[in-house]
């Protein structure tokens, strides 16, 4: 039985999760998006659900609009859902598979990019297809036996920061003695 802690129980958690979401197609996505169509198929108008949103007719075109831009916050969406008596259920699903999956594509991406890094270095760059995929799956391998973080790092060799250059001491001009005018000068008053 896998634990609920650590890495491994968080994904198998999140995998089991994100089966209630079935995997949409975009295309079936509405242009106008799901706060119109679902209020056209329960048959309110924009007043009716502004009124019991608490909101103006005006209000709820701008929110329609903006979700059919893919622009209106969930705390609006909310609002809108509460008021047609459903629910906002929001998810990040993978596009393909599991979580596991993602994670094993990652590895092999990730691997591929270091072993040709690899090659590009060595003096005998020339290694047989099948060998070099052996090696790539290898490699995965241990990157997902690994550190979680290092599997989705950007490059692979850490540029070398530029040692920051000393700054220059700024000369002192020498102090002049101030020329002061006795009529200018005060007397302290005690």
């Amino acid at each position: 039985m896998i634990s609920d802690r650590g890495p491994r129980g968080k994904r198998a958690k999140l995998a089991a999760a994100a089966r209630a979401f079935p995997r949409m197609n975009p295309e079936l996505i509405p242009k106008t998006g799901w706060v119109r169509e679902i209020r056209d198929a329960l048959g309110i108008s924009q007043s009716q659900l502004a009124a019991r949103a608490g909101i103006s007719r005006a209000t709820v075109q701008q929110m329609e609009r903006a979700e059919g831009r893919r622009r209106i916050t969930l705390a609006s969406l909310d609002r809108l859902a509460q008021a047609m008596r459903c629910r906002v259920a929001f998810a990040i699903v993978p596009r393909e598979g599991t979580l596991q999956d993602v994670r094993a594509l990652q590895a092999l991406a990730r691997a591929e990019l270091l072993l040709k890094e690899k090659l590009e270095a060595s003096p005998n760059p020339n290694l047989r297809p099948r060998e070099l995929e052996r090696r790539k799956e290898r490699l995965a391998a241990k990157l997902l036996r690994g550190s979680r973080r290092k599997l989705w790092k950007s490059e692979s060799k850490p540029k070398p920061k530029p040692k920051p250059k000393p700054k220059p001491k700024p000369k002192r001009k020498p102090v002049k003695p101030a020329r002061h005018s006795s009529a200018k000068t005060r007397t302290p008053k005690r």
